[in-house]
């Protein structure tokens, strides 16, 4: 696992092995080439120097004692050395076998006593190296003192320079290819080793057990100062949860003071509701009372009266219910039965102001959700459309799916989202107000109707579903709100 997370410092160890490698190849290159250039340097300047001597000698000779003379100094002088050899030629008229190497003409256009170097390839062996240098001794024609010497031994040389350079730059390319690893895993390797792990603990919210680093460079001044960031993140991380708890009770205050306010706009339609049973009771209960019925109205009326007490008890319990304080508690949710358990209990205000409520679902819809909260959403949506009614109309739940890519501020793709569209027949919203509804205390109702936090709540509530809301809407329209949430997933 160490190998796997040394990334870093096994970039910096190739990055100094290539260049150092670079380096020592173009340093042990240049110094084979220039050892082997002054062997060729030597080598020619031997020649000068030993064709000059040698000719001026053979010159002298061959005046005073002739040519054989002459020639056995050449022989004497060529066979004790070995390594260059040596031999007199006539550059005209000379015998086959006594021929210059290359052309006779660049030997004669030398000067008398100087010397003309050239190197002779063979396509068999290493080549060799002549020089040339024009005597005068005969006036009717001209000769030259010839030196040759193999490239064998030159080529020996170059090959064992080679092959010391690259010994010796092999063994210096390991030698620091294992310091600069030793050296990266130690300086480098374990201390990054140790701020990824920490930093790996941070991102899991471990903020616990400060890293330790002797060292007295920029790593360990990372390491201190990621040890002060982890002690500034668990005083805000203290200070973050203080202020969520602090958050999510006033929210919670606020939701309740918001169900306590529809509790109230539906207050007159319930007591209009209990009123028609409570006449039913108190009228039989009379005649039941005053004997004014024979045993089999008695138990008509009993059987009347205990329907009309169940129908009393049904209506205000919804409305406790509704009322009740409620911790949240996401569970799988069906949203049909949730939009008509709320109709129903919005039916008497509804029916107060001769406004019908309609449900329409086209299948059973899943979602991950406090039934409570969104109740409460469908709750203010319902009552919200009904109060925008100022004549007889309907609003219309609709419950189902819709493929639909969410906003930009909730982000994903697009895919199939559960819907509940709240359609009234109202006066509708004016397109500069709908920007607007979702602000809290912003409201268009008349004084006395509205405190401009229900939508705010119920947009709150959507939110931390992972849906949103969508407002159309237009003057003496109607408008519509439609909630998307995410659908449950079936498995």
């Amino acid at each position: 696992m160490l190998l796997a997370r040394m990334r870093l410092v096994q970039k910096l160890s190739l990055a100094f092995i290539v260049s150092t490698s670079a380096i020592l190849s173009v340093a042990g290159g240049l110094r084979a080439q220039r050892e082997v250039g002054y062997l060729e340097y030597d080598r020619m300047r031997d020649h000068h120097l030993i064709g000059r001597a040698l000719g001026a000698a053979v010159a002298s000779v061959w005046h005073s004692d002739g040519e054989a003379r002459a020639r056995s100094v050449i022989q004497q002088v060529s066979a004790p050395n070995g390594r260059v050899h040596m031999r007199w030629i006539w550059l005209e008229g000379g015998a086959p076998d006594a021929q210059p190497a290359f052309d006779a003409a660049a030997i004669e256009a030398t000067p008398v006593g100087d010397t003309i170097t050239r190197v002779v390839a063979d396509p068999s062996g290493p080549g060799m190296r002549y020089t040339y240098v024009p005597l005068a001794v005969d006036p009717k024609r001209r000769g030259a003192l010839e030196l040759s010497e193999s490239l064998v031994g030159q080529e020996r040389f170059t090959h064992r320079v080679v092959t010391d350079t690259f010994v010796t730059t092999l063994i210096l390319v390991l030698v620091s290819a294992g310091l600069s690893t030793l050296l990266g895993v130690w300086i480098v390797g374990r201390p990054m080793e140790a701020l990824s792990e920490k930093a790996r603990r941070v991102g899991q919210g471990d903020f616990a057990g400060p890293l330790h680093l002797e060292q007295k460079d920029e790593l360990g001044e990372l390491a201190r100062e990621m040890n002060t960031m982890c002690d500034r993140l668990v005083l805000a991380h203290d200070r973050v949860e203080e202020e969520t708890g602090k958050k999510i009770a006033a929210q919670d205050q606020l939701r309740h003071a918001d169900r306590l306010n529809t509790v109230g706009k539906l207050a007159s339609g319930i007591a209009h509701e209990l009123g028609t049973p409570l006449n039913v009771v108190s009228a039989r209960a009379q005649m039941i009372a005053a004997s004014e019925t024979t045993p089999a109205e008695t138990l008509d009326y009993a059987s009347v009266i205990v329907q009309a007490t169940e129908r009393m008890t049904r209506i205000i319990r919804q409305l406790l219910e509704f009322a009740r304080r409620k911790g949240t508690d996401k569970a799988t949710c069906a949203l049909e039965p949730l939009a008509q358990r709320t109709l129903d209990m919005l039916a008497p205000l509804a029916a107060k102001r001769d406004v019908k409520l309609v449900l329409e679902a086209t299948g059973q819809t899943l979602v991950d959700a406090d039934a409570s909260a969104l109740e409460q959403v469908l709750t203010n949506l319902v009552v919200n459309a009904v109060q925008s009614m100022d004549k007889p109309g309907a609003v219309t739940v609709s419950v189902g799916q819709e493929r639909t890519g969410p906003p930009i501020f909730v982000g994903g793709p697009e895919i199939e989202y559960a819907c509940v569209r709240v359609k009234d027949e109202g006066n509708g919203i004016r397109e500069e107000d709908i920007s607007h509804v979702f602000e809290p205390f912003f409201t268009t109702k008349d004084v006395g109707e509205g405190t401009g936090l229900g939508l705010s709540v119920a947009y709150g509530i959507v939110q931390e579903h992972g849906g949103w809301i969508v407002v159309e809407s237009a003057p003496r329209k109607g408008s519509s709100f439609n909630v998307y949430l995410p659908v449950k997933a079936v498995a």
